[in-house]
């Protein structure tokens, strides 16, 4: 197990990322609710409430002071360990780049990152995504007979080729999924002690799109293997731990302690 030793300053640095980070989530959860207040008097145009404003300020200054003790916040606590990254449809490459680096200044060995494309989550393609993972699926691992929705099947699928699969397995699941159009990789994914699945902000209503990518994490986790859910924005992730806010600074050092947390 890794020990660590304290010091003053570090002890009043992590004081302050906490002020700072609770400060951040904080205003970004109550944000929106005063813009909508603020919204529903005639006298003032919408969206330009005092109050949010000054909301939205505070929250930029946190997470500025966040920025500069991030690093510092996060160093070694992903040491000797292999994650991979999978990107949502819609997340944007500042955000998925952010992230990535704070992981990899965590002490993490980069083990790749996964793209999945429009068609991923798309109902009409339900039926070919399905296929395809069952005649892909790498060797020893299982699919659900009583859940057969796509989403729950990749997750399975992903949590395999990601886990104990051998190179060539993995290969041919990505690969084939890649040539269909479902999603793109980076040559160098391996195998990797756990995943982090970046998502972008939720739809108004529950969308096909929002609930394959839930069944996805639940699933991934069910057949062993550990993913942490990093959405934008507030929302659930029902049998997957999430972090909110993610594409913030206080989310992602968020994101990276809880990956360290969901593998102690």
């Amino acid at each position: 197990m890794r020990q660590k030793t304290s010091s003053p300053g570090f002890v009043a640095a992590g004081l302050g990322w906490g002020l700072a980070a609770g400060l951040a989530l904080g205003v970004l959860l109550i944000a929106p609710a005063m813009a909508a207040l603020g919204g529903a008097s005639t006298s003032e145009p919408q969206g330009l409430d005092p109050r949010a404003q000054s909301a939205e300020a505070e929250a930029a200054a946190a997470n500025e002071v966040l920025a500069t003790q991030a690093e510092e916040m996060v160093a070694g606590e992903l040491e000797g360990t292999a994650i991979v990254m999978i990107r949502a449809a819609g997340v944007d490459d500042d955000s998925a780049d952010k992230q990535h680096w704070l992981i990899n200044t965590a002490g993490a060995d980069n083990a790749g990152t996964i793209t999945l494309t429009d068609k991923f989550t798309s109902q009409d393609a339900a039926n070919e995504l399905s296929t395809i993972i069952s005649s892909t699926l790498p060797a020893g691992a299982q699919l659900s007979v009583d859940n057969r929705s796509p989403g729950v099947h990749a997750g399975e699928a992903f949590a395999a080729a990601l886990g104990e699969a051998t190179a060539t397995d993995r290969e041919f699941l990505l690969e084939t999924l890649a040539q269909a159009g479902f999603l793109t990789y980076d040559e160098d994914v391996a195998a990797a002690d756990a995943a982090v699945l970046l998502t972008g902000p939720p739809a108004q209503d529950s969308s096909y799109a929002d609930r394959l990518l839930a069944e996805m994490a639940q699933a991934f986790n069910a057949a062993g293997g550990t993913l942490v859910v990093a959405g934008e924005g507030a929302g659930e992730s029902e049998g997957a731990t999430r972090v909110d806010y993610a594409d913030t600074e206080a989310g992602r050092v968020n994101t990276v302690l809880t990956l360290r947390d969901e593998l102690s």
